[in-house]
């Protein structure tokens, strides 16, 4: 792959990493109830998450709901080898070992089959805290962390007894992008005399040093008061979720939900520091969520056991930075001549199986467990260890405690769950990827791209990521 820039001094390049495999939490739902059953949950009743996941399923509720869920996210059993050895990472974020995504939602009946509401949640995330120390992965990211929290108007209709309808506008209220790329000794060789270096092609290895760095911060207007915390206000982009049930009896449920594009611009601060030079400048990044539809079904397959299978088909080579190129703009130019960054990840869509049980233990007790098979999404000639992914097995369980004596009165309802994502892994041979290796500066001042090294080993990716999530929901 190689990176086009347009420059003051025509056109050259430089590599910079930018936050893919977004859908870490978008797998695991935004809420226990989805999340304990795999996320088979478009044909189920309605839980916190209906906002996202399908918003006809709300037009059920005869009371109305409020509830609060948090989900504690750990990447550090993601592991890595190079030649250089074994490496994993030591925190989920700066901030510490775990993040964690709320989801906040309110539900109410205003007339005869028909309720509103609204949610809040971070569908779409990703945070790695990588060490410096060593391995090639240093040259792609070494700090990385993006969230987006949307606020989300709902409406749920029930036109017949066994058809209701639903929609949600999922408006992006705050985002977080946080990306730091180290630059090995090869760039700053390569540059001419002019700006410091030789103007000598070295190789990079996996034990080359590094001489500085580049890294993105969104803007920090607002603290949401958990990791990360800080937040970019956005309320700039709007994506459309829709959905349907259909009761095809009093056990069999069809459910239906689409998901748009959500367009994303990033905007902040990138800092670049080179030997002895420091340099700030604004950016300007557009980098898209991509859109899905979904459809499954829920049966209920004895007075204690339900089951739902979902399909779900995620449209990743529609969204901006992902399956096109994404490009970052500075307002001014970095070195004196950089002025833009194109990256190409070659993002595929996917298709994905969701699987799901719920067994009620009591009246007031269900067990839940599921399992959920996601298929990778970015080919190998085109991966760092920020897109690196494989194919992902996530395995859940979760209890529900009803603490209701009957559902037509008000009360509590605790639930709780934990995800396994297990990555099987996968070995990019030796100059299999062209985004592995570092960056390298041929001819600075005549060529008018730089292209990547490619890996100069063999680098093997795997290990899981685990996610506890505690709710708490009031029925009026």
């Amino acid at each position: 792959m190689r990176v086009r820039i347009a420059g003051l001094l025509g056109s050259t390049a430089l590599f910079m990493a930018v936050p893919a495999h977004a859908q870490y939490i978008q797998t695991m739902g935004v809420d226990e109830n989805c999340t304990a059953v795999g996320g088979a949950c478009t044909a189920l009743p309605p839980s916190l998450g209906s906002y996202y996941e399908n918003p006809s399923a709300i037009a059920d509720l005869a009371r109305p709901l409020i509830g609060f869920n948090a989900r504690a996210i750990d990447t550090t059993h993601l592991d890595l080898e190079d030649d250089d050895g074994n490496h994993n990472i030591p925190r989920t974020n700066t901030k510490g070992k775990y993040a964690v995504a709320p989801t906040l939602a309110f539900y109410t009946p205003i007339m005869k089959n028909v309720t509103v509401g609204i949610g809040v949640g971070a569908p779409f995330a990703i945070t790695a805290d990588w060490t410096n120390a060593s391995g090639i992965h240093r040259y792609d990211m070494s700090d990385q962390s993006l969230f987006i929290l949307d606020v989300s108007p709902t409406i749920g209709i029930k036109l017949t007894n066994r058809l209701s309808i639903g929609a949600s506008a999922s408006i992006t209220a705050f985002r977080h992008l946080t990306t730091q790329t180290l630059i090995p000794d090869s760039f700053g060789a390569a540059l001419p005399p002019s700006l410091g270096g030789a103007g000598t092609i070295i190789p990079t290895t996996p034990t080359s040093a590094i001489i500085g760095s580049i890294s993105l911060n969104t803007n920090k207007n607002f603290h949401i008061g958990l990791p990360p915390n800080d937040m970019e206000t956005a309320f700039d982009s709007v994506a459309g979720v829709f959905g349907l049930q259909y009761k095809l009896s009093d056990t069999v449920t069809l459910g239906f939900a689409a998901r748009t594009r959500t367009k994303n611009t990033f905007h902040g601060t990138a800092a670049l520091i080179v030997g002895g030079t420091s340099q700030t400048s604004p950016f300007a990044l557009r980098l898209d969520m991509p859109g899905h539809i979904q459809f499954g079904i829920a049966a209920k397959i004895t007075p204690r056991t339900t089951v739902s299978i979902d399909y779900q088909r995620t449209f990743w080579s529609d969204a901006v930075g992902f399956g096109s190129p994404a490009d970052i703009k500075f307002s001014t130019p970095l070195l004196g001549f950089i002025n833009k960054l194109e990256v190409s990840y070659k993002a595929h869509d996917t298709s994905n199986i969701h699987m799901g049980v719920q067994y009620a233990l009591t009246p007031r007790a269900t067990l839940m467990g599921g399992y959920a098979f996601n298929q990778s999404i970015f080919p190998s000639d085109a991966v760092d260890i920020l897109t690196y992914d494989s194919n992902r097995h996530i395995f859940s369980t979760g209890l529900r405690y009803d603490m209701r004596k009957d559902q037509t009165r008000s009360g509590l309802i605790l639930t709780g769950s934990f995800q396994w994502v297990q990555y099987e892994k996968r070995t990019i041979a030796t100059g299999e990827s062209a985004n592995l290796g570092g960056v390298s500066l041929p001819n600075l001042t005549a060529a008018d791209t730089l292209s990547f090294t490619s890996n100069r080993s063999p680098f093997t990716f795997g290990g899981s990521i685990r996610s506890l999530s505690m709710a708490i929901q009031y029925v009026f």
